[in-house]
């Protein structure tokens, strides 16, 4: 058997896929969740859940990044810190504000690429742990509309469902 300390890695990695694939799992239209959850079953992508503000911790409702519809897509502006295996993920599930409401109604989630152009690393976190944390910037990032993560409106409820599976985690 593994001790608690050799084990802890195994652990962690499922845990960090976990954060990062579960909202795809459940709120993804059928073609992005096959994509994306194949890839990181079979071990080819790694996962991240872009949660976290500066000034919305454990706050969901008070995010500021913010995804504005422009035809087939949302460009996404903000800022996401401590989030684990930014920098090494190949994909995000970020969470963002798209309507004028105030508070959790507000809030729409999306799986962006790693790679697309205006998502960034912009300070990576030491801790002494082996788990990568970091900061990510979204500038004008584009994400295609169907890459939404079930309706407008529904990101505080996608967040909180994947939380109360991963949060004792």
């Amino acid at each position: 058997t593994l001790s608690l300390h050799a084990a802890l890695p195994i652990y962690l990695a499922f845990v960090m896929q976990g954060l990062g694939t579960y909202a795809i799992a459940k709120s993804a239209p059928d073609h992005v969740r096959d994509f994306w959850i194949a890839r990181a079953l079979e071990g080819k992508a790694i996962a991240a859940f872009a949660l976290t503000e500066p000034e919305a911790g454990s706050d969901v409702a008070a995010i500021q990044t913010t995804a504005r519809r422009d035809g087939e897509t949302y460009i996404i502006d903000g800022h996401k810190r401590f989030i684990s295996n930014a920098g090494i993920a190949d994909f995000y599930t970020v969470v963002a504000r798209t309507g004028e409401a105030a508070g959790a109604k507000g809030l729409t989630a999306f799986v962006t690429d790693a790679d697309a152009p205006g998502l960034e690393i912009t300070e990576r976190i030491d801790v002494i742990a082996p788990h990568p944390l970091a900061t990510v910037r979204f500038r004008a990032c584009r994400v295609p509309a169907q890459r939404r993560l079930g309706e407008p409106g529904q990101g505080f409820r996608v967040a909180m469902e994947t939380l109360d599976i991963f949060r004792a985690s």
